[in-house]
């Protein structure tokens, strides 16, 4: 009699294991993240930097969507992609999101708009775009690296 409870108990355990482990509900959608963010580093780029903003723009606006929590860290990093393209409004919104979903990032966020603001600042004065300078010091480390 005995045995046979705990069987039934070992059975129902693993039967709610499984069922436990199948749910399909994720945490965030991440969408082609890795794939967008490995092609934008391997070969950086105006239009793999351009197609890897679209893909976090899209990441946001399905995580809505869906009802998900945005992934941590997409709003900064879009925001950084938005600032490095002198859009400092859109930038410090992202930004605010960020900080807003995730409260422990608060002090990185902080300097991210400290840094934003005075780029903007200093940019009026400058010609060239901050992507171009992203661009041509990504080149110049890759450069460096090719022993």
């Amino acid at each position: 009699m005995k045995s046979n409870l705990i069987k039934i108990i070992v059975s129902l355990v693993a039967v709610l294991f499984c069922f436990g482990c199948s749910a399909k509900n994720q945490m965030y959608y991440w969408g082609d993240y890795s794939d967008s963010l490995y092609h934008a580093k391997k070969n950086p780029c105006v239009e793999s930097l351009a197609e890897h903003k679209e893909v976090l723009e899209n990441i946001v606006e399905e995580s809505k969507n869906r009802n998900q929590r945005i992934p941590p860290g997409v709003c900064a990093e879009l925001g950084y992609l938005y600032a490095a393209n002198n859009n400092t409004k859109k930038a410090l919104e992202l930004f605010q999101m960020e900080k807003q979903a995730y409260p422990e990032s608060t002090i990185l966020i902080d300097r991210l708009i400290m840094q934003t603001e005075k780029r903007a600042s200093d940019d009026e004065s400058s010609s060239e775009t901050s992507v171009e300078k992203s661009i041509r010091q990504e080149k110049s480390i890759g450069e460096g690296t090719n022993d």
